[in-house]
């Protein structure tokens, strides 16, 4: 019985990859270029290594915005 179902699964699987068209990583196309398009100022995005980023503080703090 479980024979069955593995083999059902992986026919679902296989059937799905065919009908999605799905190339993998090397296939290429762009998959979502209307994100690319909203990017604001991508190119001031720095990645460091180690903790040397500073913690960030909040912009006004008061008493009224301090949860209890």
């Amino acid at each position: 019985m479980l024979r069955w179902v593995f083999f059902a699964l992986v026919a679902i699987n296989l059937g799905y990859f065919v009908w999605s068209g799905d190339g993998g990583p090397s296939a290429g196309t762009e998959r979502e270029p209307q994100r690319l398009s909203q990017q604001v100022r991508p190119e001031i995005l720095q990645i460091r290594k180690g903790d040397t980023a500073a913690p960030s503080t909040p912009a006004s703090t008061t008493d009224s915005n301090v949860a209890r």
